[in-house]
């Protein structure tokens, strides 16, 4: 299936989408989603969503809110000196090793120019940048991109999280006449303020949310590259019961679905603002694992993402399993 979709998953990683900026990522996901005959729309600069609704179902059908968010970690120009010297601060974390790396600066007018950014010491927290033209303060930077798969791996920067919004666009092109009513949505700002999430909760009344990201790799805990998608358990947005656990994975089972299981107190996803607005609904966290998260080089398996794809796609069409499963965890 991803043979025929890798262009869209390279459209979406080669868009520029630091925090508050997400208008390219945006803007595809609408177009793909229209394309799909999905119902769409704009929560301000906060959220996009598109609705498919139950066919021959009644009105009071389950809703799955699948979610992603539309940004990465980058830079923004914080002063251009008097010498004409340009600085930039990070904006949602990024990192890198090297003494420099490859930006791209995007301006306010949409013209996006090639530049260098040197790192500091980790304590300075500041990057001088050397760029091919003047820069204003508030010109936004990300990293150079130019995805690329070798042996069955994705290698690019931002898999974190275009590989949600792509599974977003899979959905939209796999679902087409669901029991269940069904919501994409795609968040601004995860990365930097989490505000987008806050929107979204406050806008839908789920009944279950599956809230897709991207994790770590970490062999002490078996989480490894290519053994599935994974369920965070707990860290600092959610933390879910053992019956809630033991009952995805028992579904997961039955579909023939592998799902590895992570716990972490650090860090977190936009799971965490549904209970923040009242929302009842369980939140699940399913993530794809990757190495070189906020690098330059981020990398992941096109066999955990077609594994993740096929669990959502149960998720949004298997009635009775959804019914199951919200019966075992959606209250005590």
């Amino acid at each position: 299936m991803l043979s025929n979709t890798m262009p869209l998953l390279f459209d979406l990683l080669k868009c520029h989408a630091t925090p508050g900026d997400e208008d390219e990522v945006a803007e595809l996901l609408l177009k793909t989603w229209k394309e799909a005959g999905w119902t769409t729309q704009s929560l301000g600069r906060y959220a996009v969503t598109a609705v498919r609704e139950p066919d021959g179902a009644p009105a009071d059908a389950k809703t799955i809110l699948v979610c992603a968010h539309m940004d990465s970690p980058g830079f923004i120009v914080q002063s251009v000196n008097k010498d004409l010297t340009v600085n930039a601060i990070n904006i949602g974390y990024p990192h890198f090793d090297e003494p420099e790396t490859a930006v791209v600066v995007k301006q306010a007018d949409g013209q996006k120019i090639p530049a260098t950014l040197y790192n500091q010491p980790e304590d300075m927290k500041i990057y001088p940048l050397v760029a091919e033209s003047p820069l204003m303060r508030g010109d936004r930077l990300c990293y150079a991109c130019e995805p690329s798969v070798h042996d069955g791996i994705i290698e690019s920067p931002f898999l974190d999280n275009r590989l949600g919004c792509f599974a977003l666009c899979e959905i939209a092109a796999a679902v087409k006449s669901p029991k269940l009513r069904v919501m994409l949505a795609a968040t601004s700002g995860e990365e930097f303020t989490g505000f987008g999430a806050s929107v979204l909760a406050a806008h839908c009344k789920p009944d279950l949310i599956i809230c897709l990201d991207a994790t770590y790799e970490e062999e002490e805990q078996n989480v490894l590259i290519g053994n599935g998608p994974v369920l965070t358990v707990s860290d600092k947005s959610v933390l879910l019961s053992q019956k809630t656990v033991e009952s995805l994975k028992r579904h997961c089972a039955a579909w023939g679905v592998p799902l590895q299981t992570e716990i972490y107190n650090f860090s977190g996803t936009d799971a965490r603002a549904f209970p923040s607005q009242g929302i009842t609904a369980p939140a699940l966290p399913i993530l794809i694992p990757t190495t070189g998260n906020h690098t330059p080089l981020e990398t992941a398996s096109l066999q955990d993402i077609e594994a993740l794809n096929a669990l959502l796609f149960k998720l949004c069409t298997d009635e009775a399993a959804v019914a199951s499963l919200l019966d075992d965890i959606a209250s005590f």
